[in-house]
């Protein structure tokens, strides 16, 4: 590695189309069964200048509350100089594009980020594909999906991976960013608090729609057989939708555009819509756009 070495980097975020937790494990993690989708929008930009070994570490960003040591970016390369010894002085611009509080992973997918760029320049001490794995696991649940490049089946707590092949052709996506941030940590303890009576983790409390009960238990049969597309299903939507009405609108108003199925994405705000139709699916965010919510559209 040069003295002076300078890379910008293009990062994108995921999307949930099936997320169901399926318990809350003695350490306070959740395991779940989610199917990971990877799009290249919207995405941020990490502009990385690495220095010598040994070297300090520091974070920039418009938004100051991204610079701390908490950020998964910092924590990414502290756990790779712990793990390797390779600490190579580092200074990160990140201009976010992925919104806050979304569910879209962009906080992961930048770690994942830095994480091969560092073990593309650590050289005899570099990590093979499993171990970095493990490593992008301690950063975040999300971290090791982003190491790879497709869609996968997501066990245990976000990082038992199994790649997957989606018949997604012909189809269009409408992603939905509305202005509205939920915090991870609250939407899984608000879960916790629905479900405190439940000691199977699955069962929906009291008041819950059979329509999302069976849905859930649809589910069942993809597991540890990722060789279909699961129903658009997201446990986060009993808790967050009461608490954020707006989004449960949004959802609604993606059916009444022509798609022919609707979810929420991780805990949250981000919305997505499946559209058979590609200039219905157009014409969709388009409307969304004059109405001030961000909006993006994929074709595969």
């Amino acid at each position: 590695m040069s003295a002076t070495d300078t890379v910008t980097l293009a990062t994108g975020c995921k999307v949930n189309l099936h997320l169901r937790i399926t318990a809350r494990r003695d350490d306070g993690y959740h395991t779940l069964e989610s199917l990971f989708v990877p799009l290249p929008a919207p995405g941020d930009r990490l502009t990385l200048a690495f220095g010598p070994q040994g070297g300090p570490f520091s974070l920039s960003a418009a938004d100051p509350a991204l610079q701390g040591d908490s950020n998964t970016v910092a924590r990414a390369w502290r756990a790779f100089a712990a793990a390797t010894g390779f600490a190579p002085a580092l200074a990160v611009r990140l201009d976010k594009g992925v919104p806050l509080g979304a569910g879209l992973g962009g906080g992961s997918a930048d770690a994942a980020a830095v994480l091969l760029a560092l073990n593309e320049r650590a050289g005899a001490r570099a990590l093979d594909g499993a171990a970095l794995a493990r490593l992008g696991a301690e950063v975040g649940a999300d971290v090791p999906f982003f190491l790879g490049r497709g869609p996968a089946w997501a066990e245990g707590i976000g990082d038992e991976l199994t790649p997957v092949d989606l018949a997604l052709d012909g189809f269009s996506l409408v992603l939905l960013c509305p202005a509205v941030h939920v915090d991870t940590a609250w939407a899984y303890a608000a879960w916790d608090a629905a479900h405190a009576a439940r000691p199977d983790g699955a069962a929906r409390p009291a008041g819950i729609s059979a329509h999302y009960s069976s849905l859930t238990w649809a589910g069942e049969r993809f597991k540890s057989c990722p060789c279909s597309l699961p129903p658009l299903y997201n446990s986060f939507e009993e808790v967050v939708f009461p608490a954020h009405p707006i989004l449960r609108k949004y959802k609604e108003e993606l059916l009444r555009s022509g798609a022919c199925g609707a979810v929420m994405s991780g805990s949250g705000a981000s919305l997505l819509g499946l559209f058979r139709d590609a200039p219905r699916a157009e014409r969709c965010a388009r409307g969304l756009q004059k109405a001030a919510v961000s909006a993006f559209v994929h074709h595969f």
